[in-house]
């Protein structure tokens, strides 16, 4: 499946990145991260400014990101709101008013390079910075550094492509904030103590950037040039890796190691070099609906439909949005929907690009055993999960090797939602194994 040729296409169209216009209310959900939901920390009738902490793990969730305020204003009330990843969450709802504290304001940049791994892993922590490397599995990169620590070889992967083919959100951050990526990477390198730094890039990254690697220490630049679906997960990363470096050099990189994207090192740069909490983030918007596709900064909370009319509206009346690409992503049935720390892209799509999202029944056809990397049988854990068919233990525990990429459900002729169902059956299987722990 090569879309290169595409995404290179996509890529040249954009020249600049813009700000969206500032939100008159904000909806800021409680959870922004997977496995955590903050503790609120104000009330209606509060007033807060640009960037105060508004929730907060609680004290048994270790290294978890707090969430700040993106605007300056008054606090409404407490909702509940749908967020992009389904889930339904409290929210704060805050009514835009006062002067901004960061916003349009002068950063001067910060001596990160005298902080200690401790201090740069507290501030990546209460600076609010999630890792968006899997956009359905964002966590605590504070969190993520720590536990590396403990281990004895720790390598640190930067992706500067998108693992979604059909999304160009952290090509676009590569092409428009490389050095501030780069001044990230040497950060996070430095509070994990990394003993290899690898740079993933595919075929379309701008070769003229690889000379400015070599400032990294330990540093490997894989390029990954098969430009097949899927390549941009740890496990496809890993092995690349592996089958290039472990011979001629003698170092590997497994899973366990630290997986990171060009957002997550953008926002590592923002927080600890110029001071900014997580309180905006650049969103690539697109689809034939619109009438003109952007790559804008957004208020954290900003619902989906307040951005349209800074986009010049719809063309046409969208039969689908999509949020963080086609085959990785979620497909949502509101625009009152907020922006969250996971959000990389939103599409809107038209009728006549759908095709019938009607679920059937399996027909038992096995194109999702044959086009799975992982080589598991969705069609089995789905109808384990779904009609309650009987199957083996070991059958069920394969769910936990699902990369998530989504390709079984590309192939299922019965539209049939396989890579969700797998998703829930192992977060039930790691939820069991945590328990027993």
């Amino acid at each position: 499946m090569n879309t290169l040729q595409d995404v290179s296409s996509k890529l040249k169209d954009y020249h600049y990145s813009g700000t969206a216009f500032l939100p008159k209310i904000a909806i800021v959900p409680l959870a922004q991260e997977k496995n955590c939901s903050c503790k609120c920390l104000v009330s209606p009738g509060e007033y807060v400014k640009e960037g105060d902490i508004i929730a907060r793990p609680s004290s048994g969730d270790g290294y978890k990101s707090v969430i700040h305020s993106p605007i300056p204003g008054k606090v409404l009330d407490i909702i509940s709101t749908t967020c992009p990843n389904g889930n339904l969450e409290n929210a704060v709802r805050i009514q835009l008013g006062g002067s901004f504290s960061y916003t349009g304001k002068p950063s001067p940049a910060a001596d990160w390079q005298s902080l200690s791994s401790s201090a740069i892993i507290t501030k990546i922590t209460e600076y609010g910075i999630i890792n968006t490397f899997l956009t359905y599995e964002p966590s605590s990169l504070g969190e993520q550094i720590k536990k590396q620590q403990k281990r004895k070889n720790r390598s640190l992967i930067v992706r500067f492509f998108d693992e979604d083919f059909l999304r160009i959100s952290d090509s676009l951050y590569t092409k428009f904030f490389f050095d501030e990526i780069l001044v990230g990477t040497e950060i996070v390198a430095k509070a994990m103590d990394a003993t290899e730094v690898v740079f993933a890039i595919d075929e379309h990254f701008d070769k003229s950037f690889i000379e400015y690697f070599s400032r990294i220490k330990n540093g490997h630049i894989l390029e990954i040039g098969s430009g097949k679906y899927p390549a941009g997960f740890k496990r496809e990363i890993a092995q690349t890796f592996n089958k290039l470096f472990k011979k001629t050099n003698n170092i590997s990189i497994s899973q366990d190691d630290l997986y990171v994207d060009s957002c997550t090192m953008y926002d590592v740069y923002k927080g600890i070099v110029t001071g900014v909490p997580s309180i905006s983030k650049f969103i690539h918007f697109s689809g034939n609906c619109l009438n003109a596709s952007g790559f804008l900064d957004v208020k954290l909370g900003f619902r989906i439909k307040d951005i349209v009319a800074q986009l010049g509206g719809f063309k046409e009346q969208p039969a689908l949005v999509v949020i963080n690409g086609l085959v990785c992503g979620y497909t949502v049935n509101s625009m009152d929907i907020p922006i969250t720390k996971y959000v990389k892209s939103i599409e809107f799509v038209s009728e006549f690009k759908t095709t019938d999202y009607h679920i059937y029944e399996c027909i038992l056809c096995g194109s999702c055993r044959y086009v799975c990397p992982v080589n598991i049988s969705p069609d089995i854990l789905y109808n384990y999960m779904v009609n309650g068919t009987a199957t083996l233990e070991k059958y069920k525990s394969t769910s936990l090797l699902c990369t998530e990429c989504g390709l079984c459900n590309t192939v299922c002729t019965a539209r049939l939602p396989l890579c969700q169902t797998i998703t829930a059956l192992k977060e039930n299987i790691e939820k069991t194994i945590k328990d027993k722990n």
